[in-house]
């Protein structure tokens, strides 16, 4: 009995395995193409590993060669394909970049950072603003699944630093056009007030971002919005008190709206900021400015706070140490950097 157990066993294994033969057999006769498409697949993820390990040891002409064998066997590869645009943007070939960017998203629509990336070259590359400005617009309408693990894993706050990010890039774009336009048309001034609008909705999304805030002052200075310029350049120079644009541009605000005694503080700080970036013909011109504006001081009939004001900034420069964040006039007096440059003047602004 036992022995007719085994023999029926025997029988029924082999006839298992010849009838998966004959499917096996029969699947490739009648699904080739499947077949033909995995094993294409599976050479191209081979050369997608091989091209990013290229790609990670800044092996970048390799990158290319490997990832275009890889596309070439499996051209849904999205990443591979985004990788590859990363690397014409390095040359600068940006055409070839936007073909690659547009492949990628082709397969993958909802692939975020590579139609942020797209929207990028569009936009600051090729000027092609309305393209760019389409992209961004999708990255802020797209709605990627939230996933919260606690102490585990939460893309919530990289999806709205994301939608952040968009909008302060729609408002570059639209600040673009505005300056196509030419200035002051009054298309330009349609233009700005979107970027304004723009960079308003970033706020929201980006805390305590420098870019987006001296982005929206210049907006406003150019809209002839001084009040609110003045409040966005002191949030802007709070953030980064270091940033030479911030301070240069908010001191031409304050000259244009006659605050000379401010204006002639912001400009001071410019020159300290310039004297450790070593640009010498740039100092020349704004000293020019703070000798302009001293004569207005005086003309006001204030003289005496141009004699009782210290100046550090009018110090020699071998007399200025700078260490550990430090500005030294001397051996016993020190200033912290960062208190100095600091922007006391934004309550004033909201005042207005």
């Amino acid at each position: 009995m036992d022995f007719i157990i085994k023999l029926l066993k025997l029988k029924i294994t082999k006839v298992f395995i010849c009838i998966m033969m004959i499917a096996f057999i029969a699947s490739l006769y009648f699904c080739r193409d499947w077949y033909f498409r995995q094993y294409h697949k599976c050479i191209g993820f081979y050369y997608v590993n091989k091209g990013d390990k290229a790609y990670k040891n800044k092996k970048y002409q390799k990158a290319i060669d490997y990832y275009k064998i890889a596309l070439k066997n499996y051209p849904g590869h999205s990443r591979a394909s985004c990788n590859l645009g990363n690397i014409y943007v390095s040359f600068e070939n940006y055409y070839e970049a936007v073909n690659a960017y547009e492949q990628a998203l082709k397969y993958s629509p909802n692939f975020m950072v590579c139609r942020m990336d797209l929207g990028i070259i569009l936009s600051e590359k090729m000027a092609n603003y309305d393209k760019a400005i389409q992209e961004y617009g999708r990255v802020i309408n797209s709605k990627p699944f939230e996933i919260n693990i606690p102490f585990v894993f939460n893309n919530k706050k990289s999806i709205r630093e994301n939608k952040g990010i968009a909008y302060y890039n729609m408002g570059l774009a639209y600040r673009g056009k505005a300056v196509y336009m030419g200035d002051r048309t009054s298309t330009a001034v349609k233009y700005l007030k979107k970027a304004k609008d723009a960079y308003i909705k970033a706020n929201e999304y980006l805390k305590d971002n420098y870019d987006n805030n001296y982005n929206l002052a210049l907006t406003n200075h150019l809209l002839g919005d001084y009040k609110s310029a003045g409040r966005d350049y002191c949030r802007a120079i709070n953030i980064k008190p270091d940033s030479f644009e911030a301070h240069y541009n908010f001191a031409l605000l304050l000259r244009e709206m006659h605050y000379n005694k401010e204006a002639l503080a912001e400009f001071e700080k410019t020159t300290l900021l310039l004297d450790y970036m070593g640009n010498d013909d740039k100092n020349k011109y704004v000293y020019g400015i703070i000798t302009e504006i001293k004569r207005r001081i005086i003309n006001e009939g204030d003289y005496d706070y141009l004699k009782d004001k210290v100046d550090l900034t009018a110090l020699p420069q071998e007399e200025i140490v700078y260490s550990n964040g430090k500005i030294s006039a001397d051996k016993q007096k020190e200033f912290n950097m960062n208190k100095l440059l600091k922007c006391t003047y934004e309550k004033q602004f909201e005042e207005i």
